[in-house]
């Protein structure tokens, strides 16, 4: 019973942080709640590298919406929004390059989903294609700038 008091607690405060960024209630919930994302969100709290560090709401939103963004069941408009929220969230990791050199393992799968995404929804949502790779070559190159090399 202790187990589950503490999920629900972990669960509340994932959406705690995607309501922070996008004060939509309804909108958090249809995210969050997704039956896939919430189980597999139960196991990145007990096994995830990072779980327990002050970082770990950060990473964990940007896995949900990395994850609601490809989801056949949220509407196309939800999953709009998680791209752009997501291409917003990968701008601040990136503004900080050692932060992101950290867990470039996470950000480089989300930054690749966010790129397929926007290429397959260009038309579309064309300003979220364009704002999100104008950030990503201004992040490679300040990268560039302070000596850090990706491989």
């Amino acid at each position: 019973m202790f187990e589950e008091i503490k999920l629900r607690m972990f669960f509340a405060k994932i959406q705690a942080e995607l309501k922070a960024q996008y004060n939509d209630q309804a909108f958090v919930n249809r995210v969050c709640q997704l039956p896939h994302i919430m189980e597999q969100l139960g196991e990145i709290r007990t096994k995830a590298y990072y779980k327990g560090q002050k970082i770990a709401p950060f990473l964990n939103i940007c896995f949900v919406l990395g994850e609601a963004m490809e989801s056949d069941l949220l509407i196309h408009e939800d999953r709009a929004n998680c791209a752009e929220l997501l291409a917003q969230r990968l701008e601040k990791a990136s503004s900080d390059p050692h932060f992101r050199l950290r867990h470039v393992m996470i950000f480089g799968d989300l930054e690749n989903k966010v790129s397929k995404w926007t290429a397959e929804n260009a038309e579309q949502y064309a300003g979220i294609a364009t704002a999100f790779s104008l950030r990503l070559r201004l992040h490679y190159k300040a990268a560039h700038a302070a000596g850090i090399q990706y491989q």
